[in-house]
């Protein structure tokens, strides 16, 4: 097998593995309001490979000089029949901190048949205060700050993805590419390289 050919298989092993971890993502990852607009964010987890979401605790953070935290809407259609009986919830709003769980009382084959991927967590309403960039992150403790509960009780693997809301003169810097796209950038850079390589051979 000659030099260039192992190279160029090892990337692209490396690009189309699939990601062992799910993502939990705040959608949309970037928004533009003017001051004195509400907007509203959804908390997503993809990548599942077959597990369902069956509980969490998360800390989502946000600069609550630029924005204010107004409500905290659970989708419940993914976690219960009855609202009531089939799920505890809460959330609590701290200045730039909206701390929030579930516990779902259904069975994970009961889950299974509610959820498809990606699967929405819950809505959170903002009002743009003034201008300026406000990141929205999620807390690191993987105990009560970035936890999501799959089968069995068993934590999830999770990587984060968080998102930037510009307010009035504030502007969040260019979109980051994916990493499956800067895999390709890197190929697409070391491939003349490599030809070079094998011309001095």
């Amino acid at each position: 097998m000659s030099k260039f050919l192992l190279p160029v298989m090892l990337a692209l092993l490396l690009v189309t593995a699939p990601a062992r971890a799910a993502l939990i993502y705040i959608s949309p990852v970037q928004q533009q309001v003017a001051v004195a607009d509400t907007l509203s964010v959804d908390i997503f987890v993809s990548g599942l490979a077959g597990e369902v979401v069956s509980g969490w605790d998360l800390l989502l953070l946000f600069d609550d000089s630029i924005l204010q935290a107004t409500d905290v809407f659970f989708d419940l259609a993914n976690f219960a029949d009855d609202p009531l009986f089939d799920a505890f919830y809460d959330a609590t709003i701290s200045g730039g901190e909206i701390s929030s769980f579930m516990v779902s009382f259904l069975d994970d084959a009961e889950l299974a048949l509610r959820q498809a991927e990606p699967v929405r967590l819950l809505s959170v309403s903002f009002l743009a205060l003034t201008d300026g960039v406000s990141l929205l992150n999620f807390g690191t403790d993987p105990d009560f700050e970035l936890n999501v509960v799959g089968r069995d009780g068993q934590s999830l693997d999770l990587s984060a993805r968080g998102a930037c809301i510009g307010v009035g003169q504030g502007q969040c810097a260019a979109d980051v590419p994916a990493p499956s796209t800067l895999w390709l950038l890197v190929l697409a850079a070391l491939l003349p390289l490599s030809r070079r390589f094998n011309s001095q051979r």
